[in-house]
C-alpha cells in the first residue's frame, strides 16, 4: 500500500481512463451520411449523423469488461486512501509495491497495444484483472491479519470488491 504503491495506482487509473476517453472519441464518431438530410435553421440543411462503425458483441463485451475493471481499480484506491488513513505509521510501508508497479505497467501496455492496434485484447484485459484480483487478495489478508474493529469494515468492502470481479 503506501503512498508510493497508491501513486502508481493511481497512474494507472489515470491511464485507463485516457483509454477510455480515447475509446469513447473514436468509436463514438459519427460520419456524416449523405442523403440523410434534416432540413435545418433557415432552410439549411443539416446533415444526420450516423455511426461509422458498429461494435461486435465481443467488442461490447471488452468495453464492458474493461468498464468493470476500471470501477474495481476505482474503488480499490478508495479503499487504500481509507486504509491508509487508518493504519499506523510504522505499517505503511509493508504493502505491496511491485503489485502496483505491475498494475501501471499493464496499463501502459494496454495503452501502447490500443493505441497501434485500435483493440482491447482478451489478454490484456485477463492480465488487469490477475493483478487487481492479487492486489485486493493481498489487502484483504493484511486486513484480516490486524483483527480490530476497523479492519472488519475494510474486509467487508475488500470482500464485496472480490466478488464484483468479471469472468474473462
Amino acid at each position: 500500500m503506501g503512498r508510493c504503491s497508491l501513486t502508481h495506482q493511481i497512474d494507472a487509473l489515470n491511464i485507463l481512463y485516457e483509454l477510455r476517453a480515447h475509446t469513447t472519441t473514436s468509436d463514438g464518431e459519427s460520419c456524416q451520411s449523405p442523403g440523410t438530410a434534416a432540413p435545418g435553421v433557415l432552410g439549411q440543411v443539416e446533415f444526420m449523423k450516423a455511426p461509422c462503425r458498429v461494435m461486435t458483441i465481443a467488442e461490447r463485451a471488452r468495453e464492458n469488461c474493461f468498464s468493470r475493471l476500471v470501477e474495481i481499480l476505482t474503488k480499490l484506491i478508495s479503499i487504500e486512501e481509507d486504509l491508509i488513513k487508518s493504519v499506523s505509521r510504522n505499517v505503511r510501508s509493508l504493502l505491496w509495491h511491485k503489485d502496483s508497479v505491475d498494475l501501471k505497467n499493464i496499463c501502459l501496455r494496454m495503452k501502447v497495444a490500443f493505441c497501434e492496434g485500435g483493440s482491447r485484447s482478451d489478454r490484456d484485459l485477463k492480465e488487469l484483472c490477475d493483478c487487481l484480483r492479487l492486489i485486493v487478495s493481498n489487502l484483504l489478508a493484511y486486513v484480516r491479519d490486524e483483527n480490530n474493529l476497523s479492519s472488519t469494515m475494510f474486509t467487508s468492502r475488500l470482500r464485496e470488491l472480490s466478488n464484483a470481479f468479471p469472468d474473462i
